[in-house]
């Protein structure tokens, strides 16, 4: 249990110069925080949300509420560019100013067009039917447009009489970052550590490495991070440290691993037909069956890093 304070209906203080704003989104994860950090006049936006007009008119009212002015963001930083964090960046950049900051690593992993998702699903050995409905979304714009400055771990980000870490958590996606502040023992999460159980790292038709493996060793390097206020982008916030939820993630993926694996016990198998043996509802939302096959495919790299598993004529996988 925390301390919060409300200042608008979906806006709290947690501490002195921190402040947590729940924003909609348009998707099965129904909301998502960002957080505002003020300091000497200074005022940091820490991820945009949504390209949605809900989630932005949301914001608005917020940050009114907390007395930023037309203009007056510092910096909007983004954890990562994943829709839901960095998705409402162009508009929110052009009614409340500020710099836009990103990992430069994060650009390893480009938005892809509805064409390029139809041939990554085929290829997989997806049914028509569901390669249809997935392409079916919009595609995501690129952040491109905005004058987008690098994010490096190895230099403090500033805040008035704030100074926040930087820490490089890959895995997720290839430059997501949390933000330390150690002398208020604050940890902006993002989407690296999350009480919230479901696979979470994928790998799409872009994804670079091998972003399992790559998240498994974030989760460990961060078990003794010192902090004692938890601020993750879903779900609330929590007075503690990360060791038991970061265990407790580790677990839940190495399980899915070994149910990955052991499918491939009965013969060849595509990333498709992993996926419905292990995922019989897969929704019939354009994202969620993009998101379904990627986490199978992100979990199959793995094991082929490993030398557990080998990709084969026709998309299939089996057991090395």
């Amino acid at each position: 249990m925390i301390w919060e304070r409300a200042v608008a209906e979906n806006a709290w203080q947690l501490d002195d110069g921190l402040y947590r704003i729940l924003l909609p989104l348009p998707w099965a994860v129904p909301f998502v925080n960002v957080y505002l950090v003020a300091s000497r006049g200074e005022f940091v936006l820490i991820d945009a949300g949504g390209d949605w007009l809900p989630s932005l008119r949301a914001l608005g009212r917020a940050l009114k509420a907390i007395g930023v002015p037309p203009g007056g963001l510092t910096s909007l930083v983004l954890t990562h560019q994943h829709p839901d964090h960095g998705g409402g960046a162009p508009a929110i950049h052009e009614r409340w100013g500020g710099r836009v900051f990103l990992h430069p690593a994060e650009n390893d992993e480009r938005a892809v067009s509805s064409e390029e998702v139809a041939a990554w699903l085929a290829e997989n050995g997806a049914d028509d039917a569901s390669i249809a409905r997935a392409t079916a979304a919009r595609e995501r714009p690129p952040l491109t447009a905005l004058p987008v400055e690098d994010l490096d771990e190895n230099v403090p980000f500033v805040v008035g009489d704030l100074r926040f870490e930087i820490i490089l958590v890959p895995g997720h996606s290839p430059g997501q970052v949390m933000l330390r502040e150690p002398r208020r023992g604050w940890l902006l999460t993002a989407d690296h550590i999350i009480q919230v159980h479901g696979v979470n790292v994928w790998a799409f038709p872009t994804t670079p490495g091998d972003p399992f493996g790559e998240y498994l060793a974030s989760l460990e390097r961060g078990i003794g991070l010192d902090a004692n206020l938890i601020l993750p982008s879903h779900g609330l916030p929590w007075r503690g440290d990360v060791k038991e939820t970061s265990l407790d993630l580790l677990a839940f993926h190495r399980e899915f691993l070994s149910s990955v694996s052991a499918a491939l016990q009965s013969g060849p198998r595509t990333g498709w037909e992993i996926t419905r043996s292990l995922r019989s509802d897969i929704p019939s939302d354009p994202i969620a069956i993009r998101f379904s096959l990627a986490e199978v495919l992100a979990t199959l790299v793995h094991l082929e890093r490993l030398g557990q598993a080998r990709r084969g004529d026709g998309g299939r996988w089996m057991t090395r």
